[in-house]
């Protein structure tokens, strides 16, 4: 039978893992790199990992003001990252598909154009923003203009065409066309998508954050290779 003792040192563990979890969440909301945990000392007793956060805690440390400035600063990083690239090469291999002839014919084409293509680009937001820990908002506001854009090309082109006569894709990317040449009415348009764009952003930075925070002791396939790259050059 455990003594008193051990009970309040069990009771305080579980206490200070709760703090550090909440803390390594706070830390990850905001964009910041945890540091790796200290190793415990040779004959003390390792401390178990910790869970993830509650639902609730997660949603709190989930919501956090956009460090603004941060982000614009890391910015010329973000798009290097596969976090703008990928998107991006998604948006120019549907662009270039849907101004090949005939190909808005088909049902899947004109559905990847308007999930892709179509303003406010939500699809392309939200994988941007899923695959960054920061500046979520900046690729969302990024992208709306970019297929903002790509409507504007395709919608511009002969391609236009193929579309069956009354289709609704073809009706939006007519309504997007409208404006060209009217700066006024083009200037709005693009505050629109690019707002539109960073909501969509920001939702998908908020929806990462708050998976991590419900489960952060969830090792990234970065920190997975440098642990194994450690474990083989301690064996040397």
């Amino acid at each position: 039978m455990g003594t008193p003792e051990n009970a309040n040192d069990r009771a305080e563990a579980r206490r200070r893992n709760r703090l550090a979890a909440k803390a390594r969440a706070e830390q990850e909301a905001l964009g910041i790199t945890p540091e790796a945990p200290v190793a415990a000392a040779p004959g003390s007793t390792p401390t178990p990992p910790s869970g993830g956060l509650g639902f609730r805690a997660a949603f709190r440390t989930s919501a956090r003001r956009a460090p603004i400035r941060e982000d614009l600063a890391y910015l010329p990083r973000l798009i290097r990252t596969r976090a703008f690239v990928l998107p991006l090469v998604v948006v120019i291999a549907t662009t270039v598909a849907a101004l090949q002839p005939g190909v808005l014919t088909s049902n899947l084409a004109q559905l990847a154009v308007q999930s892709i293509l179509l303003p406010p680009a939500f699809v392309v937001a939200f994988l941007g923003g899923m695959l960054t820990r920061r500046g979520a908002w900046l690729i969302g506001g990024i992208f709306g203009v970019i297929t903002y854009g790509a409507s504007v090309l395709v919608g511009s082109s002969d391609a236009m065409a193929s579309f069956p006569e009354g289709n609704p894709v073809a009706g939006l990317l007519n309504g997007i066309t409208a404006n060209v040449g009217n700066p006024g009415a083009m200037i709005g348009d693009i505050y629109g998508v690019a707002a539109a764009g960073i909501l969509a952003g920001a939702f998908a930075g908020w929806y990462g954050r708050f998976l991590r925070a419900m489960s952060p002791n969830q090792p990234t396939e970065r920190d997975r290779r440098r642990m194994e790259a450690e474990r083989r050059k301690g064996k040397r």
